[in-house]
């Protein structure tokens, strides 16, 4: 039983590796590349934040279908070779246009992977109580680390057309932990005559709604830095390791809390902790954009596992706490969209602003931060005054 459990975590913690390792390329230095190719920094924003809006709209129906016949498996297959077809042909384009057209056409194949595998990940703790959702997530982690650090060299080293080639190849990874992690069972809502299950558990609590809006906001703090980060480190004459450096001591940070409170997933609301990471997201965009030196720099992106990696593993707790066994992926779809949503008009903004403020970008984030902080305030309120129907979905 111990054996099978540990094996069911593995083949999952490739899963979340595999998949990371794309996002650890694309997620900084995709910017670069577009940079390379002369798009402007308003125009930078807009494409990063194609992607998000594509996710906007994409992921709550995909991630709908993992709910039903079509199921997780062929969900993320599709996905991944969506990503191997697509990217070489940016090696191919030189105008503008086209190149905005295919980030959009790119961007509906890795819509689904993340929260896809975050689904997968969470359905299996409630089926397996060993399992550990902070060994699972941080094996991610632990490859967007790794990666992340040998993409800064080979950019240095070999110019950004490089992270066009890491991310056609890395999804062949991905393909294959799939194939070997992801069962071709019946998803539950298929498995459970209708009469029965939709009508007594289809409906999400008003509590998981307002944590969900919460969890967006506080997550969309980090569109500036997404798009704006490494060109902004470059300004202030950081090299191409020194950055991937930066992102990976946040990453490093990340992991420590992944490892150290990703049980409370499946065990716990995540309310504190999702409290907790608004909190951080205010002081640490704030700071960042008063133009921090090397030491000050890596203690703020130190502060990436409060600001994401606890307001994340808060939103997973909340999600297997509050969703309905028979619409996890459709809660987890919605979670996908509002996050995309909020990320997508901060990072559109941020186009603007980074070309009228520079640094001061990052301020401009800390109120989403704020917001998320007071919304979660007021779970905090619901929970003590219901504190027996918070849990119905568990």
């Amino acid at each position: 039983m111990i054996s099978s459990t540990r094996a069911i975590e593995l083949r999952l913690c490739v899963l979340q590796a595999a998949s990371f390792m794309s996002h650890a390329v694309y997620l900084p230095f995709f910017p670069l590349w577009l940079q390379s190719k002369g798009l402007s920094p308003s125009l930078i924003g807009l494409v990063v934040a194609i992607p998000i809006i594509v996710r906007v709209i994409a992921t709550a129906p995909l991630l709908d279908l993992a709910d039903r016949s079509f199921g997780a498996k062929r969900l993320l297959l599709v996905s991944h070779l969506g990503q191997m077809l697509c990217f070489p042909i940016f090696l191919l384009l030189d105008n503008q246009v086209a190149i905005i057209a295919l980030v959009a056409l790119v961007a509906f194949a890795q819509a689904a992977v993340i929260p896809g595998n975050d689904l997968v990940s969470t359905n299996a703790i409630q089926r397996h109580a060993g399992l550990n959702y902070g060994r699972i997530r941080g094996s991610g982690s632990i490859a967007f680390f790794i990666t992340n650090i040998a993409t800064g060299y080979l950019v240095g080293g070999f110019g950004p057309n490089v992270v066009i080639v890491m991310l056609t190849f890395i999804p062949l990874l991905a393909v294959a932990a799939t194939l070997n992690a992801v069962s071709d069972e019946v998803p539950e809502q298929a498995a459970v005559p209708t009469d029965q299950a939709e009508p007594v558990s289809s409906r999400l609590p008003k509590v998981l709604w307002v944590l969900m809006i919460a969890g967006a906001l506080t997550q969309g703090t980090h569109g500036a830095l997404n798009a704006f980060a490494s060109i902004y480190w470059r300004s202030l004459g950081f090299t191409d390791a020194a950055i991937g450096y930066f992102w990976a001591v946040g990453v490093m940070a990340e992991i420590v809390v992944f490892l150290f409170l990703g049980h409370t997933v499946g065990r716990s609301s995540g309310v504190g902790l999702i409290l907790i990471g608004s909190a951080a997201a205010v002081i640490r965009f704030t700071v960042m954009s008063l133009s921090p030196g090397l030491e000050l720099t890596l203690v703020l992106q130190m502060m990436h596992c409060l600001s994401f990696a606890a307001t994340h593993i808060g939103m997973m707790a909340a999600l297997a706490a509050h969703s309905p066994k028979s619409v996890r992926g459709r809660a987890q779809g919605i979670f996908g969209s509002l996050t995309a949503l909020a990320t997508a008009s901060s990072t559109i903004a941020s186009g603007v602003i980074y070309s009228e403020a520079g640094g001061l970008v990052f301020a401009a984030m800390a109120p989403l931060g704020a917001m998320g902080f007071i919304l979660t305030l007021v779970v905090i309120r619901m929970l003590r005054s219901q504190p027996q129907r918070a849990g119905s979905g568990g």
